[in-house]
């Protein structure tokens, strides 16, 4: 402050003077020593740039890792009201978009996995009946249950519980279930090794059922038996894959008069609940066998017990399988009365490729249903055979007539 009313003064002062020599002011400035502190880099003897790399280049970099100081806890404090504010609005949001959530179409509806649901008036009626199953859970109904199916289920102490239709369409997969659904346990079918002897006078067949791997028990089975039959008649079905053909099938073999059905196990399609109402409730009144080796079950039914094998086939559809049917070709009017004199299986295939090979070489007889049209012999036709279950009734028809 000093210095600078000094300037201020001598330059007033020259002023006043008319200046010094030449016209030309002397700055105070020059002659006054100046006091300035020295920077630090000055005093390191370095430039401004590299000395404050060298001195602060590495503060930044530790500050990344340095817990921030909050010795009163201030910043904790605020962070955790911001976690509590936000998991309050959450609830708060989840609690009423609950309020117009869309709900499942089968909410409160408890499907056991380990049950199946027979449906159908007739269906749940046979199975009632036939008692065949190991136990029975409930019967649904919306509506009137009949009164034939309320006697059953009070006999049998079965829940009944009235509900809607829409549930009794979720059950069945909206299937026509006619307002009734029986809840039950699946159908288990015996493992079948071989058949064996018949008795015609008593009316009895003698079979061999597998009860474990190496396990095996000989039982014992009536049949029908008629002026037109007086040995047993079973049919055997060969991967046949569509559930509907086999409830046609059971359900034609059990009309006719066929004794009982035997099933590839690995290859047909199980005993469900569709199967059970195609046959309209024939699946459990008509004996059901799996056999887990079809060439075994053919072979030592042949061999013990005296079984005809008469397998369905078209002829000229393979020239591959000549060989097998030559000289054992039947015509349809020869199965007529062929149950009065020896125990026959009737062997029907896959609805595609029909009967495979290996079966075909062990069985004993092959008999072709004839194309009835002469129009177009000769000519290609889509329509070239009958569905596998007509098939079946039709043949199965023939082996129960008597012989003119």
């Amino acid at each position: 402050m000093v210095v600078g009313s000094l300037v201020n003064w001598f330059a007033a002062r020259q002023a006043v003077k008319g200046g010094t020599s030449g016209g030309r002011y002397t700055k105070l400035e020059k002659n006054i020593p100046q006091i300035r502190r020295k920077k630090a880099w000055e005093r390191a003897g370095e430039d401004k740039e590299s000395w404050f790399k060298r001195k602060y280049a590495h503060i930044h970099a530790r500050e990344k890792f340095e817990q921030v100081r909050d010795p009163f806890g201030k910043k904790k404090a605020h962070e955790d009201r911001l976690t509590m504010i936000e998991k309050r609005n959450k609830v708060q949001r989840d609690e009423h978009e609950k309020k117009f959530e869309k709900r499942s179409a089968i909410q409160g509806l408890k499907v056991n996995p380990l049950m199946e649901y027979v449906y159908g008036t007739n269906g749940v009626l046979a199975a009632l009946q036939a008692n065949k199953r190991e136990y029975y859970t409930r019967v649904l109904h919306y509506g009137v249950l009949p009164r034939s199916i309320a006697k059953l289920a009070e006999d049998k102490d079965v829940k009944v519980e009235e509900s809607d239709k829409h549930r009794l369409n979720l059950l069945t997969n909206y299937a026509v279930h006619n307002n009734v659904v029986l809840e039950t346990k699946p159908l288990q079918p015996d493992e079948l090794s071989h058949l064996q002897m018949c008795n015609p006078e008593t009316g009895t067949f003698q079979y061999t059922e597998m009860v474990l791997e190496n396990d095996y028990a000989s039982r014992e089975s009536r049949y029908l038996v008629n002026e037109n039959k007086k040995f047993p008649l079973g049919v055997y079905l060969d991967e046949i894959v569509d559930p509907h053909n086999i409830g046609a099938v059971i359900r034609s073999a059990y009309f006719l008069g066929a004794d009982f059905i035997v099933m590839s196990r690995r290859n047909c399609a199980p005993l469900s609940p569709v199967v059970s109402k195609t046959s309209s409730g024939a699946v459990e009144l008509i004996p059901i066998f799996y056999a887990d080796k079809p060439l075994n079950f053919f072979s030592k039914s042949q061999e013990e017990g005296g079984w005809a094998f008469v397998t369905s086939c078209l002829a000229k559809s393979d020239s591959r399988s000549t060989k097998y049917t030559r000289g054992k070709t039947l015509e349809l009017s020869d199965l007529n009365g062929m149950c009065k004199e020896l125990p026959v299986m009737l062997v029907v295939g896959n609805e595609g490729s029909g009967v495979r090979t290996n079966i075909k070489m062990r069985s004993d007889f092959f008999v072709e249903i004839p194309f009835g049209r002469s129009d177009v012999t000769g000519s290609e036709t889509p329509v070239d055979s009958l569905n596998v279950s007509v098939a079946t009734a039709l043949l199965l028809n023939s082996l129960l007539r008597s012989s003119l």
